[in-house]
């Protein structure tokens, strides 16, 4: 029955994206985050969506040349983004034999890097990237708000492990995480007030979602998100009241082994499992030392027979005393992992995306202030993108997630506000030589 719903539904989106190229964009990626086939156990299973809304988009733009489609030019984040794939290519290339996950990271890499640089020729204006901002956040919502009410329904008891699309339960708490901002942005700037009470709802679930994950790096998320929305926030009043509101709600609806699971943070250094991920790192890093321009490989620390090689080399953290650890561990951290995988140069090139992201963010916000009653919708919707990004950075910071797409997306869509206020016809266009 779910099969043939679901059947139904997508026919109807598949004759939309026929009909439009830019709903065919919005249609490929919210495909991309929603993943549908991991809610499917019947022959709607194997219905590659990604690919379908992928080669129609591809196809009609190359067919409708004139339908809103702005024509190509590199800019900063492009360029980082093109960079990044290109050397992963090669990392690929020289990586280590029998690598199992080798060229799929690769393919994911340059399909998510596609997607982004397709992303300012197709969100021409605030209504399309709104649009494509309302996706992001049903894909991944869909999620969340799952997940939170059958926390709720089971009165706490609910344990959310995550689809395999996001990983275990860890990176499953980092995405939600990263969503919360942009639903909060949604419940402010949506016209319509059911809409709005709606994307407020699905804010409060989420929470839910992410406790129901016993993360604690969900936990570190929540805290860096809220810091983030006090400090940037203009109405830090309202900002308070809301993350105080959260906190009761928390407290009182949170189960004791969700207590008790955040209170061990306090001591990570005797938590076998968070040494056990220095171990990991320490490997990584190792690989990198040995391997200095092209790493590894994709998931090269997770190879039985690379870990055999480096499991006695100290890398960069031989003054950490680490414990025994089985062979073929994931990396636990986004920068050993692009630091064992990619070597320095890829470290160097991801960090260069971060740190590019948050300078994008740093222009939107000189530009608004020029004239801040008109564009206050892209100051408020950068700072929630830059707070995503924050999310990411924390809680990523003990994950292997550092090719997921949803950052990615997030790095992007600074650019394509960016690139929205730069060609507007108000004055704001006089000085767009200066962040070009």
């Amino acid at each position: 029955m779910r099969d043939l719903a679901v059947c139904g539904f997508t026919s109807l989106f598949l004759i939309l994206a026929l009909r439009s190229t830019f709903t065919a964009y919005l249609l490929w990626g919210w495909a991309g985050l929603v993943s549908l086939d991991a809610y499917l156990y019947g022959f709607m299973m194997t219905v590659p969506f990604v690919q379908i809304f992928a080669i129609i988009t591809l196809s009609s733009m190359i067919l409708r040349k004139n339908e809103g489609i702005q024509s190509f030019k590199s800019n900063r984040t492009t360029k980082w983004f093109i960079a990044f794939t290109i050397h992963g290519m090669l990392c690929a290339l020289f990586a280590y034999p029998k690598l199992f996950w080798n060229w799929e990271l690769f393919g994911n890499i340059s399909k998510t890097v596609l997607f982004c640089i397709l992303m300012p020729l197709l969100a021409t204006s605030r209504i399309r990237l709104h649009a494509l901002v309302v996706i992001a956040a049903m894909g991944i919502g869909f999620h969340g708000i799952t997940e939170g009410l059958k926390f709720l329904a089971s009165g706490g008891a609910h344990h959310a492990a995550g689809i395999a699309k996001f990983g275990d339960n860890n990176h499953f708490a980092m995405v939600l995480v990263m969503v919360l901002p942009i639903l909060l942005y949604l419940a402010q700037y949506s016209a319509v007030k059911l809409v709005r009470l709606g994307f407020i709802s699905a804010l409060f679930i989420t929470i839910f979602a992410v406790i129901s994950t016993n993360s604690r790096g969900g936990l570190l998320g929540l805290l860096a998100l809220s810091a983030w929305l006090i400090l940037k926030s203009k109405r830090k009043a309202a900002g308070i009241s809301v993350i105080f509101v959260c906190v009761i709600l928390i407290t009182q609806l949170a189960p004791d082994s969700w207590s008790d699971r955040m209170v061990s943070i306090q001591s990570a250094t005797d938590d076998s499992s968070f040494m056990g991920r220095v171990t990991a790192w320490k490997v990584s890093s190792a690989i990198a030392v040995a391997n200095p321009i092209f790493g590894g490989g994709f998931r090269a620390v997770q190879s039985p027979e690379v870990w055999a090689k480096f499991k006695d080399s100290q890398g960069l953290l031989g003054f950490v005393d680490t414990p025994e650890t089985r062979s073929g561990v994931a990396a636990h951290s986004i920068w050993f992992e692009v630091l064992g995988d990619m070597g320095f140069v890829g470290l160097f090139l991801f960090v260069a995306m971060l740190v590019n992201a948050f300078l994008t963010l740093g222009e939107i916000t000189s530009l608004v202030k020029r004239d801040n009653a008109a564009y206050r919708w892209a100051g408020d919707l950068s700072i929630m993108l830059g707070a995503a990004l924050l999310v990411y950075v924390v809680s990523g910071s003990a994950l292997s997630a550092a090719y997921f797409e949803w950052p990615y997306f997030v790095m992007m869509l600074l650019e394509v506000i960016k690139q929205i206020l730069l060609k507007d016809s108000t004055p704001l266009a006089k000085i767009r030589g200066i962040y070009a």
